[in-house]
């Protein structure tokens, strides 16, 4: 299968900076920095966008492996610096003005770093409604383990584990356990707590999100899928839900399902609007355009240059809408 996240019909649409007006062309500033979470660990793979004084949207952006962004061949001027959700981290918006020294013409570089809080509404809210009998010293680990989280993370991951080592059944001590791996990019420990997580209770919401989105960036897409599939059964309208159908309709599509994959894209974006990346319309299109929708292919099109007016390939995908209109006619 293609891949699907910032594929185009028919070519590759890269997301950057939009071509540079007069204003844009005369100075070549840059915005950068690195998107860290409330622990100092950097995020990789979130959505960054830059807007001017009046929002408008000037460039888009993924975080890299290490978590930094970038946006170049900026004007002089007052930005607005966005990171978008992801259903675990809470999005953030930073404002910046970018102004040359005195006397310099060429760049000037502003460093804009961002520190995200973990979205309450996220952090394995289902825990407390299992009930389980925890022998005292599991459950004094696990609290212990829970407050240092926040100030010594190493610290807290290890009393996590000590209260899994004296409970191994500790359903919230491996649903946390996991979701923190999951929070730091560390897909693949993070499997096998968030597994035992979701045996010892099946319906336990968090644990199944954070394990079908681990499955998911390890590319395990038939895993993801069913795992993600259990959660929106379980919890169709939690907050997460947009997210997992998100990830759930781009794993169908890989694993062949286009029918099943749209209706959930379609879903997810129902829920999320524009939370949701908007490479949900990108795959849509493709679906559509698959299978000789050319109407809904071209409507879809026009939704991701809407909010992603800064595509690198915007022409062609404009040329493309005129190509698919005219197909359906």
């Amino acid at each position: 299968m293609r891949q699907y996240t910032r594929l185009l019909i028919f070519g590759i649409v890269t997301v950057t900076m939009a071509a540079p007006g007069l204003a844009a062309m005369q100075t070549s500033n840059i915005i950068q920095g690195t998107v860290f979470d409330a622990n100092r660990r950097p995020i990789p793979d979130l959505w960054v966008e830059v807007l001017d004084e009046a929002n408008s949207q000037l460039g888009r952006t993924r975080t890299d492996s290490v978590g930094r962004y970038s946006f170049s061949r900026l004007s002089s001027g007052i930005f607005l610096v966005r990171v978008a959700s992801d259903g675990i981290h809470m999005a953030q918006t930073q404002r910046v003005q970018v102004s040359p020294a005195a006397g310099n013409a060429g760049s000037t570089i502003e460093n804009l770093d961002f520190f995200l809080k973990t979205d309450p509404k996220s952090t394995t809210g289902s825990a407390p409604l299992f009930a389980q009998d925890i022998p005292e010293p599991a459950r004094n680990a696990y609290e212990q383990g829970v407050q240092l989280l926040s100030t010594d993370v190493d610290g807290g991951m290890t009393k996590l584990k000590e209260a899994i080592d004296a409970f191994p059944d500790y359903y919230a001590a491996l649903a946390r356990y996991g979701f923190e791996l999951v929070k730091s990019g560390k897909y693949d420990p993070a499997i096998a707590p968030l597994t035992k997580a979701v045996e010892v209770n099946p319906k336990g919401q968090d644990s199944l999100y954070a394990l079908g989105v681990a499955q998911y960036q390890l590319k395990k897409m038939p895993d993801s899928a069913q795992t993600l599939a259990k959660m929106v059964q379980t919890a169709p309208d939690s907050p997460n839900a947009p997210y997992a159908r998100y990830y759930l309709g781009m794993a169908l599509i890989k694993t062949g399902k286009p029918a099943d994959a749209e209706r959930e894209l379609k879903k997810a974006y129902e829920q999320g609007r524009q939370q949701i990346p908007s490479d949900v319309h990108m795959a849509l299109a493709q679906i559509y355009g698959n299978s000789k929708r050319y109407k809904e292919a071209a409507a879809e099109l026009e939704l991701f240059l809407k909010e992603t007016p800064d595509a690198r390939d915007k022409d062609k995908i404009m040329g493309l809408i005129s190509q698919l209109k005219a197909k359906a006619k």
